[in-house]
């Protein structure tokens, strides 16, 4: 247990940056199958998607870190605050979720994948990942956050499509990032 808690950052962020993409696969296939199996354990999945995210956020600054301000270690912590007040305001008796928590993490996601762009640390098929998924829920979410519009129900299709696409881009790119990071320091 104390090895879990005290590995590198790298290490931990490419563990949770698996976790999350699986967490994201199992919410999507339980909700597209129309299962209630997953009812039980709901507020659970809920924590421990926050809980990954959390960590590949604060993670992201020290595998940016020479690309990046300083003051972006502090954003990061905000961010990551914001998804973990976020995850456990979803927990509580709030039914529609928490939408100021999927505008903050796709906007800064946004400004992020965007400040990055072609410095090398991403693989560049997921920064463009990144950066359609962000800006379609940058825009979805705050289209009703900022003007009370809900979108007609015919965008959901393509809101699921920006969902995938922050997750894999988010997730994969992570984990393929500090793997090259550990590989190229290893040399």
């Amino acid at each position: 247990m104390k090895k879990f808690f005290t590995q590198p950052i790298g290490e931990l962020s490419r563990q949770n940056a698996l976790f999350f993409l699986v967490i994201n696969i199992v919410f999507i296939g339980a909700e597209l199958s129309g299962t209630t199996a997953l009812d039980a354990v709901e507020d659970l999945l809920n924590f421990f998607w926050g809980f990954s995210l959390l960590s590949i956020v604060i993670a992201g600054y020290y595998l940016a870190e020479g690309h990046v301000p300083e003051y972006w270690k502090m954003a990061s912590s905000g961010l990551a605050t914001v998804i973990i007040i976020g995850t456990f305001l979803e927990l509580t008796i709030v039914e529609e979720g928490f939408l100021p928590m999927y505008f903050f993490w796709a906007f800064n996601s946004l400004i992020y994948t965007l400040t990055l762009r072609g410095s090398g640390i991403f693989r560049p098929i997921y920064e463009y990942i990144t950066l359609l998924g962000a800006l379609i829920i940058t825009i979805g979410t705050s289209a009703e956050l900022f003007f009370d519009y809900e979108l007609p129900e015919v965008f959901e299709l393509l809101g699921l499509v920006g969902w995938l696409s922050l997750v894999v881009g988010t997730s994969l790119g992570n984990y393929f990032a500090w793997g090259d990071k550990a590989s190229s320091s290893a040399e």
